[in-house]
């Protein structure tokens, strides 16, 4: 082998190719990225009806753990499990896009396809299997899900004539019961249901707003923004613990929550009469939503007040100039909310002012 210093003169005598030499450590060779993507994760099935309802979380990381960048879709598959023996081998029964689907629901990195036999609905009494892989653009696809396996068997019908009332800041709901399955054999009773709740029609939440499984046909649904729309699907549920084996949805109900409540009446209304006109004073109002307040005025004692402004005041003392002497006037104070319908407490009581 040349040292260094030969090659060097070859180099510069004859042209001949210098060869590029290192010294010190090796380097360690460099291991390809895996950008295969990882397995999908949370896979789970339930049944309603004739029905598979498959939901997973899409990964967000490729084998080699970097972010995942090129994902395409989703692969499911299916198989029958029989009592002995492994059954048939799985197939693929649907690819679902990683973006804008048209076959599934998606809510963030959740994803949720519903398994319906082709068309034809998934015969009762028999057990499926079902794993998932993601695949890049690359059309590699990632190791299998772990497998989740259900089985089909007849629901509860629906429950009928689900209503929502609004009130303030909640949704009072009620609904018929459940009282068959679909293949019209009795259900025992009682059954526990589940309401699910959207702010779109036809979307909802994948958890039911209930913490615990609902006995009886009514729920009242706190703790809501007012002036906003809300949907709700109750759905009935046969088995005591979860997975929970739901009936198919209700009918959809909506409602508005609003704020309804006006503010109490001002307290302690007094008057100062003066050369520029009757001063009023009151005690403010401790409501949190408080807009402010509208000052009446009537020539007779509790009815004929007229306001004395268009808008409400923020401030507790108004002037009133547009007096006459000698002249009687009784004065009340409302109180207003700042919601979108202003909601207007009651007069408070009124005052007698006699001008000289």
């Amino acid at each position: 082998m040349l040292s260094p210093r030969q090659a060097l003169a070859l180099f510069l005598l004859f042209g001949l190719p210098f060869p590029l030499l290192s010294c010190g450590r090796k380097a360690a060779p460099v291991v390809p990225e895996l950008k295969v993507p990882a397995a999908p994760d949370q896979v789970s099935a339930v049944n309603r009806d004739h029905l598979v309802y498959l939901s997973w979380v899409s990964p967000s990381k490729n084998l080699s753990g970097k972010p995942l960048r090129d994902l395409m879709e989703f692969e499911i598959y299916r198989r029958e499990v029989k009592e002995q023996g492994e059954g048939s081998p799985a197939s693929l029964v649907a690819k679902v896009k990683a973006s804008m689907p048209e076959n599934a629901k998606v809510s963030g990195d959740l994803f949720e396809y519903v398994d319906d036999g082709e068309g034809k609905g998934l015969p009762y009494d028999q057990q499926y299997a079902y794993f998932i892989r993601a695949v890049n653009y690359r059309q590699e696809a990632s190791p299998p899900s772990k497998e989740v396996t259900v089985r089909v068997y007849p629901s509860p019908t629906p429950p009928s004539h689900l209503t929502a009332t609004g009130g303030d800041g909640i949704v009072f709901l009620s609904w018929g019961p459940s009282q068959f399955r679909t293949d019209g054999r009795a259900l025992a009773q009682p059954l526990r249901y589940h309401l699910y709740r959207g702010r779109m029609p036809s979307s909802y939440d994948p958890r039911p707003i209930n913490l615990e499984p609902i006995i009886g046909q009514s729920y009242v649904d706190m703790g809501l923004a007012n002036d906003v729309s809300y949907y709700y699907v109750v759905r009935a549920a046969d088995n005591e613990a979860p997975p929970w084996h739901e009936s198919l949805d209700s009918n959809e109900a909506s409602a508005i929550p609003a704020d309804t409540t006006p503010p109490s009446r001002p307290l302690h209304l007094s008057f100062a009469p003066g050369p520029e006109g009757v001063r009023l004073a009151w005690d403010e109002n401790p409501e949190a939503d408080l807009l402010g307040y509208f000052v009446y005025r009537s020539l007779h004692p509790g009815v004929g007040y007229l306001r004395l402004h268009t808008s409400p005041i923020a401030q507790i003392t108004f002037l009133d100039r547009t007096v006459s002497p000698s002249t009687t006037y009784f004065y009340a104070v409302s109180a207003v909310d700042s919601s979108p319908r202003q909601n207007e407490s009651g007069l408070c009581e009124e005052v007698r002012v006699e001008l000289p």
